[in-house]
């Protein structure tokens, strides 16, 4: 082996469902959602289709998507058609955990899978979690050499827009800002001048996607929000994700002619990152876990201060939460604002006010948490 590549392994253990989405989604006519085994089975639209031919039930099925359709389970149930022919015309399925008790049925948002269409987590995944942490844990520990972000932040406790071109500009200009910061902690070779990108030290960090994971890994879990007063909110989005206790093993390449960071600074900065994580927001909701060390936070849902530093950076500020309630108002639609109600954050004295949750075999889970193990 080359003495100047770094090989490690790192090996995930999901302490809660962990969602890494593929960007598409089932709607009610494309899954089956069989209560009594508490089971999801999507469905092979060509084995579907030969199916109806086979059985003579085509036309009914063109006036079911067509009209006012219901779920799925329920043609099928009108159309006397046993669960047992499901196997015919059936892509995967995996277990649906609590979502088994919902009475409406609503769109599942998929999870990323293989050309042999097995479940895995890209290795970019892993990667951005390790840059955000390396990232807060430098805020955290060189406060000052971030001075100009923490002015410029601390300044953004009011938005004067009128119309998307103000919205733009000032998203535009909050992007140039968190640019400015990356290039702080990331950009410190000098290779070419004014193409900062290949400057990047993160080339020099490769990691791989995940080995393939099983189908018996996946569960369907409803996104759940908890207010930091304690209320607990279901909303309608549901998601095919990652049962806790899955385990993710990644091959780790550092390339020391690109890249300085050693494996010792990844775990270090992790864990830092996780404790300023704890102390700047999670503790405010008094019923969460507060994990002490070796963890951290990945894939979709799981919350605006797992994936972004104002928080480390606004670690002094007395205006933080409008601060951060004031930048995620800018990046939602109009409605969305209204009904999100993040411009009272700072009466909560936390933002976003909620925490990302789930339920999973009775018990409510933190998304994205996961154990780090390094080798």
């Amino acid at each position: 082996m080359k003495e100047f590549l770094q090989k490690h392994k790192i090996i995930l253990h999901t302490l809660g469902p962990v969602f890494v989405g593929d960007g598409k989604e089932l709607v009610k006519r494309e899954y089956v959602l069989n209560k009594r085994e508490r089971k999801v089975t999507v469905i092979d639209q060509a084995k579907f289709f030969r199916y109806l031919m086979r059985s003579k039930k085509l036309e009914s099925y063109e006036r079911y998507i067509l009209g006012k359709s219901g779920s799925m389970q329920s043609w099928m149930y009108e159309e006397k058609i046993p669960f047992k022919d499901l196997k015919s015309f059936t892509a995967y399925e995996y277990s649906c955990g609590d979502v088994a008790e919902l009475n409406t049925m609503k769109n599942i948002l998929t999870f990323i899978k293989d050309p042999y269409g097995m479940p895995y987590v890209p290795g970019s995944s892993l990667k951005g979690a390790i840059r955000t942490a390396l990232l807060g844990a430098d805020i955290l520990k060189n406060h000052e050499k971030y001075s100009h972000a923490v002015d410029y932040f601390s300044q953004k406790t009011y938005f004067d827009c009128h119309n998307k071109k103000d919205i733009d500009r000032e998203i535009k200009s909050i992007n140039r800002e968190i640019q400015r910061v990356e290039e702080i902690m990331f950009c410190t070779k000098s290779k070419y001048e004014g193409n900062q990108t290949v400057n990047d030290i993160m080339n020099g960090l490769c990691i791989s996607d995940s080995k393939a994971l099983s189908l018996e890994d996946l569960t369907l879990c409803q996104k759940i929000d908890i207010h930091v007063e304690g209320k607990e909110t279901s909303l309608p989005i549901l998601r095919e994700c990652l049962k806790p206790e899955t385990r993710i093993e990644f091959d780790v390449t550092i390339d020391t002619t690109e890249c300085d960071l050693t494996i010792e600074q990844i775990r270090g900065s992790i864990n830092l990152f996780l404790r300023g994580y704890n102390k700047l927001f999670l503790e405010k909701f008094k019923e969460e876990t507060l994990y002490e060390k070796d963890v951290m936070y990945i894939g979709g849902g799981s919350g605006f201060a797992t994936k972004t530093v104002l928080h480390e950076l606004l670690k002094k500020s007395k205006t933080r939460s409008k601060t951060v309630a004031g930048i995620i108002d800018l990046n939602l639609p109009g409605k969305a604002k209204s009904e999100h109600k993040h411009s009272q954050d700072s009466r909560w004295g936390v933002s976003p006010h909620t925490c990302k949750l789930t339920k999973y075999d009775g018990g409510l889970y933190q998304m994205g948490a996961c154990s780090v193990e390094i080798t």
